[in-house]
């Protein structure tokens, strides 16, 4: 409870002697032969103060004291809901909330005027279950009343009596008598006089000016004898069996004097939750007549009623006697012209001698049985106490039965009192006139197994058992009740659950020849086994099979022995019964019996279903299908395969099972897709040997379509086997088998049954599955051929003498030739037409297999008619196509109209490609209109504008502009289209410059004075020439080439540079790139030549040179020279033209990549 008031006692049960603890043994057998519970109960059945000394376990009770002092000496205590009241010889009382214990509260009495409490003696005091309501009893008659969170206790002026005992009310809280009664009042209650009447009084704490808390008080019953009334308790009654008690309308009351105990069954007339007087009808009925009562004689000064609840309509009852300890049980809802009381018993007090608290307790047997002093009942014994000490007795044996005593450690002054309960939180105390304990309960229902143990009532110490070591010293005690009964079945299972030892139970059952009971006695042993204990789960099984096995026999035996007996039903259904159990058997302990002995077992005895069913059980699909086999029970074995998962079992029995079970065998691969079909061919190539039948067909045929055409498998293997099956069988197509409509390649597409043009209708239907085959095989998506091998394929048809399956197998190996004349020899022209258009894109092939086709209709048919329908059906021959084919008796008559008809189709197609080059000849000069407005577009370039390559100011030097805004010097130009260009083109700008070079050379006469001009960026100084400077503006219009914006505002003298000894015809390679010089070829490109404007020397451009050309006449050459090079170099940007040529190069060349990572 509150820890810090609380004074762990160090001596408490300190006179047992200490336990001498056992050596740990070690078991070699199925169990130890018993445990301690059973030796320590079969020793004796220690019980009491010994058996803590002969186990090592902690004391039930154990006495504590309260570290708490008093302010005075102690009167009375009342503990409820946790709240401990006190009442002190000063007329003062305290109040401790054990879950708030430092919070004391001091309440003192009020008193009247000119009257002080030294006149007043507190007796007693009396709390409610709740802890909100006390009554103060004094021995003057006058009594208070104190509420929850009062600081004085107020008078009941109305209360003029000596209290002895209360009874609370009864009634449970409801939400209709919380409504009616608040949570002030206490409602009505019953009072013990010490004059022997008892009352009944209304209490309320609501404040009321006009009332008092005590409503009303009246008396009730007064008993002749006038004896104190010691013990008061009011109980709601059921109606009825099951009845709840709120709803009841009768009401017990027990009351009880020092040597009677009487008993008050009435029906109340209102409901509980109603205002007013409650007990009248009760007591009403006894006015007249004298209540029922027990009277027990005896010296007692100290009577005391004590009810606990027990269940909903059990209560416990004891009342403290001079001759004992009078108890029952309260069946509340008995009827009421009988006794409430049941089971009653009297217990007398134990004997214990008077020593001091030093001195361990001697022999238990005095001259007298002294009186204890107070009395409580906890859930499974009485607390007694005594002068001295505190003592606890069961209370469910019929005899005295002392499981506890303890000395009080007392002042030579101090006497104790009383002792106290609180029901709810159920704590016991002891309180003396100066101190005050208390009585901590541990464990207390540890050995109440052992008492119904000893009354041979094993039900009820099953049920309080709580170790596996107690239940089994009760299961060991009720096996040997059920045997000594000859009741062997329950017996075998009590042992079972219990630690007698093995070998003993099995010898007893097998002296007297109960095999059943041993079975059962074995089974529930092994239920209860440790799963660790592998050797012996197993040798208990495979015992365990074994008796199965010889019971099925014995009823065999005897069933076949009383055939005609009217007892061979019961014996089957006790085999049926039997065989059940055993199959139940071998599911649930399959892990603990060993595979190769069972099995041994199972066949010595000839079981071929327990054989089986084991089989099954633990997964051994093998032997069930072997088992199968052996006996021809083919469906079996299928049905077994479709229930298991290893697939290897397929492969294993597939072959025999294909022979005999072709149809089931099949249907069960077609359930398992994950089955290897290269696996399964040896059961496959089974239905060879089966004598070919219409109404047995081929069902390997059926399963390799759906492996193809459904699993989508691209093995050549398969492919390959299921043509020959098709080539060589005559039936190969299941009845039940559909048509296959349509199969998915493994590129996702989907084949029709038969490809465009192929005509089946006129084959056998011997061929007809092998045509469908061949047209709507998959094919491999990258080479466009089917799966299987063409040249198998070709080989297997021909040796099976099917033409038709070769002329679809030509044409798959694309020869034609061979496929048409093939198709004609067998006299297929509708085939031969369909192969004959098959050649796409080669025009003379395709008419040459036409011309066959068309031979064979004119010369070997020799009909006109179908020779000009045969004309009808294609494009490519004509009429004069077939001519050389009719004979020369053929009149022209015949097919005149074809001829005409051929002659208008000549005309208008004449007239079509007219028509066809008028719109080519239009279309050509659009284009060329179009390419020269492009030559007068323009585009403005800023005076900041700079090139994309060097990022230099663009104006400098000469450059170029491009239509997607990208702007470029002459020479940055060219080094960069260099790069990329194809060797032709390179091969051809090297000629164009080298030409170039050649006629500037021409156009340039040697000076006679060198003058000096500033130099300027991009320019190239010529000797014997002015340099002309430039003049820009902001923007400048440009004049759009060919292919670029060449710059003309740069009007410079321009010399090339010597390129002495390097050949201007270089072969394809590498070097060309290097010859081409981008600052030269820019320069001649750049160089412009005014015919008539006089030079440096005083002449004009007109002259005439050496080799007899005029200089107009190389300015005419070197500028059709500079526009071939503008229109090469100028084609396309060179940034958006890199980016388009890159897209398939990687970002990182190998030769690029960072090597210092590699392993």
């Amino acid at each position: 409870m509150f820890d810090e008031y609380v004074e762990h006692s160090t001596n408490a049960g300190s006179f047992f002697p200490p336990a001498r603890s056992l050596p740990h043994l070690q078991y070699e057998g199925f169990e130890p032969a018993g445990d301690q519970d059973e030796l320590a109960f079969e020793a004796g059945g220690a019980y009491g103060l010994n058996a803590y000394a002969s186990q090592n376990l902690y004391p039930i009770f154990a006495l504590e004291t309260v570290q708490h002092t008093f302010p005075s000496a102690l009167v009375s205590m009342t503990v409820s809901s946790k709240i401990i009241t006190m009442a002190f010889k000063t007329n003062s009382l305290q109040q401790i909330d054990l879950d708030r214990a430092e919070d004391i509260r001091n309440i003192t009495l009020e008193v009247k005027k000119g009257r002080g409490t030294a006149e007043l003696s507190i007796s007693k005091i009396f709390c409610d279950p709740t802890g909100r309501h006390v009554i103060i009893g004094t021995a003057q008659g006058e009594n208070y009343y104190l509420f929850e969170g009062w600081s004085k206790a107020r008078l009941l002026p109305k209360c003029k009596l000596v209290i002895e005992s209360v009874a609370w009310n009864p009634a449970p809280p409801s939400k209709s008598s919380v409504s009616a009664h608040p949570r002030t009042s206490a409602r009505e209650i019953l009072l013990g006089g010490r004059n022997g009447t008892i009352y009944e009084m209304h209490l309320d704490a609501q404040e009321d000016i006009f009332k008092t808390p005590d409503r009303y008080v009246s008396p009730l019953y007064t008993f002749t004898e006038r004896h104190p009334i010691t013990g008061l308790h009011a109980e709601y009654m059921s109606s009825g069996a099951g009845g709840a008690s709120g709803d009841s309308k009768r009401l017990v009351v027990l009351a009880t004097s020092a040597t009677r105990i009487y008993q008050f069954i009435g029906i109340i007339e209102r409901k509980p939750e109603e205002i007013g007087k409650l007990y009248d009808p009760v007591f009403a009925t006894y006015r007249d007549v004298a209540p029922k009562f027990l009277e027990l004689q005896g010296n007692n000064q100290h009577s005391e009623l004590h009810v606990v609840p027990k269940s909903r309509s059990v209560r416990t009852m004891a009342w403290m006697t001079g001759q004992g300890i009078y108890y029952g049980m309260l069946n509340l809802s008995a009827p009421s012209t009988s006794d409430i009381i049941e089971s009653a018993t009297l217990l007398p007090y134990p004997y214990s001698a008077p020593s001091s608290p030093t001195t361990p307790p001697s022999s238990p047997k005095l001259s007298q049985n002294p009186m204890p002093l107070s009395m409580l009942i906890t859930d499974y014994h009485f607390l007694l106490l005594y002068p001295d000490r505190v003592c606890a007795v069961s209370n469910l044996g019929g005899v005295e039965r002392l499981v506890y005593e303890e000395f009080l450690a007392l002042k030579p002054s101090e006497k104790p009192l009383y002792l106290a309960s609180d029901t709810k939180s159920k704590t016991y105390w002891v309180y003396s006139n100066s101190s005050m304990f208390e009585v901590i309960v541990n464990d207390e229902d540890r050995d109440v197994w052992k008492i119904y143990l000893e009354r041979e009532d094993h039900e009820k110490a099953l049920k309080y058992a709580k170790t596996a070591s107690q239940r089994s010293v009760v299961n060991a005690s009720l096996g040997d009740q059920y045997f000594k009964s000859q009741n062997y079945i329950k017996a075998a299972q009590c042992y079972a659950q219990s630690s007698r030892g093995f070998e003993e139970v099995s010898l007893s059952f097998n002296d007297i020849g109960e095999s059943d009971a041993l079975r059962y006695f074995l089974v529930k042993r092994l239920e209860t086994m440790p799963k660790s204990m592998l050797i012996q789960r197993t040798m208990l099984a495979s015992w365990l099979v074994e008796f199965y096995l010889g019971k099925l026999n014995t009823l065999d035996d005897l069933v076949a022995a009383e055939s005609t007996s009217q007892d061979v039903d019961n014996l089957k259904a006790e085999r049926d019964e039997i065989t059940e159990e055993l199959h139940q058997f071998l599911v649930t302990y399959k892990a603990s019996l060993h595979k190769k002995t069972t099995y041994e077992l199972i066949q010595s005895h000839g079981r071929t279903d327990i054989f089986l069913h084991y089989a099954m059980t633990v997964g051994d699909y093998e032997k069930v299908v072997e088992t199968y086999v052996m006996d021809e029970e083919w469906l079996k074995a299928v049905d077994v395969l479709n229930r298991q998962s290893d697939l290897n079992l397929f492969y294993r029995f597939s072959p025999v099972l294909m022979r005999h079970a072709p149809k089931e065998t099949v249907e069960s691969w077609l359930r398992r897709t994950t089955l290897d079909p290269h696996r399964l061919i040896p059961a496959l190539l089974q239905t060879q040997h089966l004598p070919p039948s219409p109404l047995s067909p081929n069902y390997a045929v059926h399963y390799l379509n759906r492996v193809i055409f459904d699993l989508g498998s691209t093995s050549p293997m398969i492919h390959n086997l299921l043509l020959t099956f098709l080539a060589s069988n005559s039936s190969s197509q299941p009845a039940s088998s559909p048509t296959v409509s349509s199969s998915k390649l493994p590129n996702g597409t989907t084949t029709p049954d038969v490809r465009p043009g192929v005509k089946l209708g006129s084959e056998s239907s011997v061929d007809r599955p092998l045509l469908r085959f061949l047209s709507t095989a998959p094919k491999n998506p990258i080479t466009s051929r089917p799966y299987y091998d063409l040249d198998y394929a070709l080989r297997l048809c021909k040796r099976n003498n099917r033409l038709s399956a070769c002329v679809h197998i030509y044409a798959q190996m694309e020869m034609w030739e061979d496929s048409v004349e093939l198709a004609l020899q067998i006299g297929d022209v509708e085939l031969a037409k369909t192969y004959a258009d098959k050649p796409e894109g080669d025009e003379i092939l395709q008419k040459k297999l036409w011309l066959m086709t068309a031979k064979y209709v004119v010369q070997d048919k020799k009909d006109i008619k179908s020779a000009m329908q045969f004309l009808e059906s294609t494009n490519v021959l004509k009429v004069e196509d077939i001519l050389p084919f009719f004979p020369d008796f053929v009149v022209i008559d015949d097919f005149k109209d074809e001829v005409c008809n051929a002659l208008e189709g000549y005309s208008a197609r004449i007239e079509e490609l007219k028509n066809e080059m008028n719109d080519a000849t239009k279309t050509a000069e659009a284009i060329k209109r179009d390419m020269a407005e492009l030559k007068k577009r323009l585009l403005t370039v800023e005076q900041n504008d700079k090139c994309a390559s060097c990022e230099l100011p663009l104006l400098t030097r000469e450059f170029y502009v491009f239509p997607c805004q990208h702007t470029f010097h002459a020479n940055c130009l060219i080094g960069q289209v260099k790069e990329y260009l194809p060797t032709p083109t390179l091969r051809r700008i090297v000629l164009l410059q080298d030409e170039l070079m050649k006629l500037t050379g021409k156009l340039i006469e040697k000076p006679r004075h060198r003058q000096k001009a500033p130099s300027m960026p991009g320019m190239i100084e010529v000797p014997g020439h002015q340099r002309q400077e430039s003049h820009s503006s902001a923007t400048q219009p440009v004049e759009n080439g060919p292919g670029g914006l060449l710059s003309s505002n740069f009007n410079r003298a321009v010399v090339a540079p010597a390129v002495a000894g390097r050949n201007a015809f270089v072969a394809a390679g590498a070097g060309l790139r290097d010859l081409v010089i981008p600052e030269s070829l820019a320069s001649a490109i750049a160089s412009n030549i005014n015919l008539g404007i006089p030079n440096v020397w005083g002449g004009n451009g007109g002259g005439e040179l050496k080799n007899g050309m005029t200089t107009q006449q190389l300015q005419e050459r070197a500028t059709k020279l500079k526009e071939e090079l503008d229109e090469l170099l100028a084609a396309a940007c060179p940034l958006c033209e890199s980016v388009v040529a890159g897209l398939d190069k990687p970002f990182v060349l190998p030769e690029e990549r960072d090597r210092s990572w590699d392993l």
